[in-house]
């Protein structure tokens, strides 16, 4: 089990994690990739060394398993709480968007009372924020929000875990079960993933690619490896604290050097570039989950409580589309200003809903039915 000590980390960690895919998208989907002067370009790769998007997943990992282990029986409860942690900010972050893409004139009659903008608006609000319409491809960087399409695959994994449960028979089955039952899912996954990420980021690119790996992309099939890489850590964390709290530095120092060496002398998607690919992101989630247990005050002092991370992650992209439709995406000093402003509305969308709506995570639906269902007896 894991420490009683709550004290931890993980909104620093998510807060750095975001701040990298900040960068990797208002440089590396924008035109300025190719203005950077050297020093940019610097800074731009060492940043791509320590991805953002694969910590998230290891974070859920650890904590939706957490979450869903407090109360197991509850599931209505814990589908409450993790509604509660995405859709009252993506909402409303969904009404500002909808206000940007009408301001710039692309939210016209026509169009608004069309299935497609329907549709559109519809995967929006639920489950299916990768969709986006041809409508869009002249708006910003061609996407209304493209970091969206991680919600989806998020909400996915707010499914898997009681499915995992079901089938590893929660905390009353063996170990060596459980986590040989994990083990084949995750081969299987990361298979998937060195297959689709040759398909869809391959030679060709993302366009050329066929729509079936497309789609595939954006499900948890080859995502689920990383998630799980948190999920082993969390449910085998008695036997695996002892090389994890305090080791942060060595699992960070292991990980950059072996990525860079990986990056150096490695061809980009080559057999040995994904046979080596597999133990760097293991060091990545060891060093995530480490840094989350090593000088754990230091994100409460940091941040008192405050957790901007997924404000900056939904809104940062729609920022970037209006600088990039001003013209205003134009140097590092741009990039500076995309930061700025997100951070203006993660703290916004933190104090005025993700944290009210946080408040009421220990309101379980089903204890509200039942007592209603009392009252009426």
């Amino acid at each position: 089990m894991i420490s009683s000590h709550r004290q931890n980390n993980f909104d620093l960690i998510r807060l750095l994690a975001a701040v990298q895919v900040v960068v990797a998208h208002a440089i590396g989907h924008t035109a300025l990739l190719r203005q950077l002067p050297n020093w940019g370009k610097q800074v731009f790769d060492a940043l791509m060394l320590v991805p953002g998007v694969p910590i998230f997943f290891v974070i859920s990992g650890f904590l939706i398993t957490k979450s869903y282990e407090r109360n197991p029986v509850d599931l209505a409860g814990y589908f409450w709480r993790r509604g509660l942690r995405i859709f009252p900010a993506l909402w409303i972050c969904l009404v500002f968007t909808l206000v940007v893409l009408g301001s710039f004139g692309f939210l016209g009659t026509d169009f608004i009372f069309s299935k497609t903008f329907v549709a559109w608006l519809a995967g929006q609000a639920s489950f299916f924020q990768f969709y986006n319409p041809e409508h869009f491809r002249s708006f910003g960087i061609g996407v209304a929000n493209g970091a969206l399409w991680t919600i989806t695959v998020e909400l996915q994994f707010y499914v898997f875990i009681p499915i995992l449960y079901m089938l590893t028979g929660g905390k009353h089955m063996g170990a060596k079960f459980a986590n040989g039952i994990m083990g084949v899912m995750f081969f299987v996954s990361f298979a998937s993933y060195c297959v689709l990420d040759d398909k869809v980021n391959g030679p060709g690119g993302f366009t050329a690619a066929p729509m079936l790996f497309k789609l595939l992309q954006v499900t948890l099939i080859p995502h689920l490896w990383m998630f799980l890489l948190g999920v082993f850590i969390h449910r085998n964390f008695g036997t695996l604290r002892i090389w994890v709290e305090g080791k942060f530095m060595y699992y960070m120092v292991g990980f950059i050097a072996f990525t860079w060496l990986l990056g150096t002398w490695v061809p980009d998607r080559s057999l040995p570039f994904y046979l080596a690919y597999l133990p760097s992101r293991i060091l990545l989630a060891f060093a995530t989950i480490a840094g989350a247990f090593s000088a754990r005050s230091l994100s409460e002092r940091l941040l008192g409580g405050t957790d901007i991370s997924y404000g900056i992650y939904i809104y940062h992209a729609v920022v970037i589309n209006v600088m990039v439709q001003l013209g205003l995406m134009s140097s590092m000093v741009s990039v500076g200003a995309v930061y700025a402003i997100s951070i203006f509305l993660g703290l916004m969308s933190w104090h005025w809903i993700e944290k009210p709506a946080l408040a009421s995570k220990s309101v379980s639906p089903l204890a509200i039915w039942k007592r209603l269902i009392s009252r009426r007896e």
